[in-house]
């Protein structure tokens, strides 16, 4: 019976850590995709005239990560454009990567309370960033729509938090 509880431990840590690891990753997924009449409409136009600053082509804007958005914005206020837009928004958008590096953290060093507790706020503060990208009418609009981050957030979230809670039960269970 401990040979199968220690296996059983095994694969609640690694799922929590792949899942908290899918935490990470999904800040560089695409966050907005394009619909295909503004992809086309990308490729079709001459380089934007922000691209040297941005450090983005035309295909780059196609998918957009939350990670692109932190340049975006950067790039909006170090140009001038909205130096207290950059200066709420960068912060707000690199949340979600910082507190899934803390859940992959403390994933990785078998401590399933803060993994929970730093899952939850992630997936929570990704839901605040869908609801203000709406209510901004920056996804879904005429030009974007979801990427596929969103959904890997909600679903590496709550798989961090089912593991997790897998992992305590399996502890009290030994004793």
């Amino acid at each position: 019976m401990d040979e199968k509880n220690g296996q059983l431990k095994t694969v609640a840590v690694v799922v929590t850590i792949v899942a908290a690891a899918l935490l990470v990753a999904a800040f560089f997924l695409p966050y907005a995709a394009g619909v295909d009449e503004y992809r086309e409409a990308l490729g079709q136009m001459s380089d934007n005239p922000y691209s040297e600053v941005l450090g983005m082509s035309n295909d780059d804007l196609a998918d957009v990560s939350l990670f692109e958005y932190v340049r975006i914005y950067s790039a909006a206020g170090e140009l001038g454009i909205g130096e207290t837009f950059a200066a709420v928004y960068v912060p707000f958008t690199v949340a979600p990567a910082v507190l899934g590096v803390l859940t992959l953290l403390f994933a990785a060093l078998r401590k399933p309370i803060p993994a929970i507790v730093f899952s939850v706020l992630t997936v929570a503060l990704t839901f605040l960033l869908n609801w203000d990208f709406e209510d901004r009418g920056v996804i879904p609009s005429d030009t974007y729509d979801w990427g596929i981050a969103r959904w890997v957030y909600l679903v590496a979230g709550v798989a961090v938090v089912a593991c997790a809670v897998w992992q305590l039960v399996l502890r009290r269970k030994t004793r």
